[in-house]
């Protein structure tokens, strides 16, 4: 019976998405299963009284580029958003809704992180409930 390991995620991240990418090939060659677990990382930072690497100018700019730079080298589809840090609590909230599985989350982190999409004003969420079928 393979083990099961939870990954603990939060939509704002453009690591977090490099890593769900990844988790087929992870699962395939290590006989584990991964159990998503959604988190607020603003929640985390605020509690220990710091901010997020978008929220400082030198590291948003390193973030960014390097973002980029490991899905390039992964060959992961990936386009940063030009609006970041942006709430992720209703993404958030609609994976939980969706029943929290690998491919539920993987459609919502997909539509923001490989197409580009805004998920935080009321007609991005619209749009990424039609996206991944929960309309």
């Amino acid at each position: 019976m393979p083990a099961t390991v939870d990954w603990f995620f939060d939509v704002i991240s453009p690591f977090a998405y490099l890593q769900l990418e990844q988790f087929d090939a992870l699962q395939q060659a290590n006989d584990i299963v991964i159990r998503p677990r959604p988190l607020v990382l603003g929640a985390i930072l605020h509690h220990w009284g710091q901010k997020g690497p978008a929220e400082i100018g030198a590291k948003r700019v390193f973030t960014y580029r390097h973002a980029l730079f490991r899905a390039q080298q992964l060959g992961i589809p990936f386009r940063m958003r030009p609006a970041h840090p942006f709430n992720p609590i209703k993404a958030l909230r609609l994976t939980i809704a969706m029943g929290g599985s690998l491919d539920a989350v993987r459609a919502v982190f997909r539509h923001i992180w490989r197409d580009c999409n805004d998920v935080a004003s009321p007609e991005g969420f619209a749009a990424l409930c039609e996206a991944v079928g929960f309309a």
